[in-house]
């Protein structure tokens, strides 16, 4: 199976949705490849996986191991991986730390959270030949409380920063642009402006594809208060516990093993 390529994903915006979603390990990465066109090793892996309250404490090496787990394990999806906090701070450190991502994991593509004072490090990386995508809006690595987190763009200022960040951002040489937390409307004129993919979440339905944490659309992390974008669409939590708890009573009462998982 031949996996798809930027180009791929281009073509497109304006022709159906795009369909991401994330994964830090092999066996959910491999359950989900058939369905969606961008795979995202996303440093969220920080709260979901290791109980981190936010990302600021993702390290290199951590994207590293599950980003090189996540690929090997997958043939189709076009691959991006999440530059941890404080590895891209001046053009210097975001190039070595990208290739060494890259090199690493053989992922396609790294993202950044981009501000302002980003944009000639997207330059820098692009023209360096690193398929770099922007992540703009709402950027979880600039909190450490996440509760503080409030939607972007419902006002006129804010409505014109994120506009022309993306314009940028894109003319910078960004290959895709994640929206995040951005109002309907604001997004959508994003999405209409700019010639590449949004990819929105929590932006509403104009952007030109969609991503969740995979953990929340299976219903995990129930001890966070769950964003209002977020679609919960199985209580894997719940089958979970259902299964281990039929373990538990089989080996109690010696059902399990039976002869049938025995060896002679």
């Amino acid at each position: 199976m031949k996996r798809l390529n930027i180009t791929n994903i281009q073509d497109l915006k304006n022709k159906r949705p795009i369909v991401c979603l994330t994964s830090y390990t092999a066996s959910f990465a491999k359950t989900i490849e058939s369905y969606i066109d961008i795979l995202l090793v996303g440093d969220s892996l920080g709260t979901v996986i290791y109980g981190m309250k936010n990302t600021q404490n993702v390290t290199l090496e951590l994207m590293k191991k599950h980003g090189r787990a996540v690929i090997k394990s997958t043939q189709r999806p076009f691959t991006i991986i999440d530059m941890p906090f404080q590895s891209f701070r001046n053009k210097k450190d975001a190039y070595n730390n990208a290739k060494q991502l890259l090199a690493f994991t053989s992922c396609q593509s790294i993202k950044i959270e981009a501000g302002q004072r980003d944009i000639n490090i997207i330059e820098y990386l692009a023209k360096k030949k690193i398929n770099v995508i922007s992540h703009i809006g709402v950027r979880p690595q600039s909190f450490r409380d996440f509760s503080k987190i409030k939607i972007l763009g419902r006002n006129s200022y804010e409505r014109k920063r994120l506009i022309n960040l993306a314009l940028k951002l894109q003319d910078a040489g960004s290959s895709l642009i994640f929206l995040e937390c951005i109002v309907e409307d604001v997004a959508k004129e994003i999405s209409s402006i700019i010639d590449i993919p949004t990819i929105g979440i929590g932006s509403g339905v104009n952007c030109d594809g969609q991503v969740l944490v995979i953990n929340d659309l299976l219903g995990f992390n129930s001890d966070f208060s769950r964003p209002k974008f977020v679609k919960t669409y199985l209580n894997m939590p719940s089958q979970i516990k259902k299964a281990v708890k039929k373990f538990s009573q089989e080996v109690r009462m010696k059902k399990f093993p039976s002869k049938k998982y025995s060896y002679k």
